[in-house]
């Protein structure tokens, strides 16, 4: 048998002030603006993000290397034999190292503009 509701009810009528963990922020330091897509901030990436799609750059990672050998890879086979199966694969396997790549390079420009050294 349940319990009367009253025993769920909250002992303190005191309103409770959510807890971001983050604590008070000194004075001296501030904190990176914006949420996680602020278009200025994929704008200033976009151009970086392209540029690590030179193999010397994405050999840094191996699973990026490995995601953009794939991409090329399944990109020459629906050129040879073309099918729609292996042109979406393809595209979505440049979408997913283009992606990666904007990612990191936004994630690059926010520690560049935080106040952290």
């Amino acid at each position: 048998m349940l319990p009367a509701a009253s025993s769920f009810a909250p002992t303190s009528t005191k309103a409770r002030t959510p807890r971001t963990g983050l604590g008070p922020q000194p004075s001296g330091q501030r904190r990176a603006p914006g949420g996680l897509f602020e278009p200025a901030q994929l704008v200033k990436g976009l151009p970086e993000a392209l540029r690590k799609l030179h193999p010397r750059d994405l050999a840094r990672n191996p699973v990026q290397f490995v995601v953009a050998t794939g991409a090329v890879l399944t990109t020459l086979s629906a050129v040879i034999h073309p099918s729609v199966f292996t042109w979406v694969i393809s595209c979505w396997l440049w979408l997913t190292v283009v992606f990666a790549n904007l990612a990191e390079a936004v994630a690059e420009g926010r520690r560049r503009t935080s106040a952290w050294p």
